[in-house]
C-alpha cells in the first residue's frame, strides 16, 4: 500500500506529491520547526529520525542539493569549495583536520575566530562574548601559544604540552591553560546566567552565589559542611585506572617493588597501596616529609611536605616567585603506559589504553582473536 502523498509504485506523480514543478515543499513548515541542533545543515538527519516522512533515496539527494536547500561551503582558511550534499560538512571537517585549517567560522556578529571542527565552533559560540577575554588567536588552530610550535593534530598538541609542561591555551587576559575545556570553563565564569551547581545545604551559595565549578561545590560541602559526597570515591578511583602510586621507602607497609608494576592490571588495582592520589599524596608529605618536586631556587621554603607533586606546579610558582632564577629544565618522561597483561608488551597513549585492554578480554573470550 502506498504512503499518503507519495506516489506508489505504478501511481504517475500528481501536483501534490512530493517537490512538483511549481509547488512548494509540502514538509518545508515542519522542517522550521526542527531545532537547529538536530538539523545540523543535514536534512536527511530529519528523515532518519522520523520526524519529516522521508521521500526516498534520490528525492533526498535532490531536496539536498537544490540551491535552496544547501549552498556552497567553503573552507574559511583556503576557500576551497565542497560540492553541497547531505555529507558537504564532513567532508569539510575531514579536510579542516587533515591540513590543520579554520574551516568552521563563529556566526557571532564581529567575531573572526575559526575552528578545525563543528562541535569547537558551536561549543565556543555557546560561551559568552565578552571584550578582553576570548582564546588567543594563533596562525593554525593547533599552535601551542606558549612557545607558538604548530602541530599537526590536537593530540600532538596535548602531547606536546604535556612533555615540555606548557600551557598550549591562553585567554586574551593574559590567563594560560593546559586543556580547552578548562579556557571554555574560565570563559564560562562571565557568563550572566546563574552558576550551575548550588548548594543544597545552604542558602548562602545559590542562585547568583552558586558555584561554577562542580569540584568547587564539592569542595564547599566537604570542609563547610563537613559532609562527603557520595561519588567522590569513584571519582578517585576513576583517577587511578591505570597506574598506581606507591611508596618509595622499602621500609614502608605501603611500599611496592618492581614485581608490582609488571603485574596484570587487575591485579594491581587489587593490591594497591592507596585508593587515590590524593591518599598517597597525604602520605608523603605526613610520613616521609616529601614531595615530587621541590623548589630548587636556594632558600626557598617550599621543599619537602610543602613542595609541589605536579611539575606544572612547580613552574607556576616559579615563574611568580622567582621570575629571575635561571630557567628550570623540564623532567624528560615517558608518557605512554606499557600494557602489563600476560604475553602484551604493548607501549600505548593513555586514550589508546582502555580500548586495548578490552581486546584482551574479548580474546579471553574467544581464544583464537589475538590482542
Amino acid at each position: 500500500m502506498a504512503e499518503i502523498g507519495r506516489p506508489g509504485p505504478s501511481q504517475e506523480p500528481s501536483s501534490n506529491n512530493w517537490l512538483s514543478p511549481g509547488t512548494s515543499e509540502p514538509y518545508a513548515d515542519t522542517l522550521g520547526t526542527i531545532p537547529d541542533d538536530v538539523l545540523s545543515g543535514n536534512t536527511c538527519s530529519a528523515f532518519s529520525l522520523g520526524l519529516v516522512p522521508s521521500p526516498g533515496g534520490e528525492r533526498i539527494e535532490e531536496i539536498m542539493t537544490s540551491p535552496t536547500n544547501r549552498s556552497t561551503s567553503p573552507c574559511r582558511d583556503c576557500g576551497e569549495s565542497f560540492n553541497p550534499s547531505i555529507f558537504s560538512d564532513y567532508g569539510k571537517e575531514w579536510h579542516a583536520k587533515e591540513h590543520n585549517h579554520g574551516a568552521f567560522s563563529c556566526h557571532m556578529t564581529g567575531c573572526i575566530r575559526t575552528f578545525i571542527s563543528r562541535w569547537e565552533r558551536d561549543v565556543h559560540q555557546a560561551k559568552p562574548h565578552i571584550s578582553g577575554h576570548g582564546r588567543i588567536p594563533t596562525s593554525t588552530p593547533n599552535d601551542c601559544v606558549e612557545c607558538s610550535e604548530t602541530l599537526r593534530t590536537k593530540a600532538d598538541l596535548l602531547r606536546h604540552a604535556k612533555e615540555s609542561q606548557h600551557q598550549p591555551y591562553g585567554c586574551e587576559c593574559g590567563a594560560l591553560f593546559s586543556r580547552l575545556d578548562v579556557l571554555h570553563r574560565h570563559l564560562e565564569s562571565f557568563s550572566n546566567e546563574d552558576p550551575k551547581y548550588p548548594c543544597k545545604y545552604c542558602k548562602l551559595h545559590r542562585g547568583p552565589n552558586g558555584f561554577r565549578r562542580m569540584d568547587h561545590l564539592k569542595q564547599h560541602i566537604r570542609n563547610y559542611h563537613h559532609l562527603e559526597t557520595d561519588d567522590e570515591t569513584i571519582g578517585a578511583a576513576a583517577r587511578l585506572k591505570y597506574v598506581f602510586p606507591v611508596c618509595s621507602h622499602p621500609e614502608c607497609p605501603q611500599f611496592r617493588d618492581e614485581t608490582f608494576k609488571k603485574l596484570p592490571r587487575k591485579a594491581q588495582a587489587e593490591n594497591k597501596p592507596f585508593s587515590s592520589q590524593s591518599a598517597y599524596t597525604k602520605h608523603m608529605r605526613d610520613e616521609h616529609n616529601e614531595c615530587a618536586f621541590p623548589c630548587d631556587v636556594p632558600g626557598c621554603t617550599r621543599i619537602g611536605r610543602r613542595g609541589y607533586f605536579r611539575e606544572k606546579d612547580l613552574l607556576k610558582h616559579r615563574r611568580q616567585e622567582h621570575p629571575d632564577a635561571p630557567n628550570y629544565e623540564v623532567t624528560q618522561r615517558e608518557l605512554r603506559l606499557r600494557c602489563t597483561e600476560s604475553g602484551c608488551d604493548a607501549l600505548l597513549d593513555p586514550s589508546s589504553m582502555e580500548y586495548h585492554l578490552l581486546r584482551h578480554e574479548c580474546r579471553a573470550w574467544q581464544p583464537g582473536a589475538s590482542a
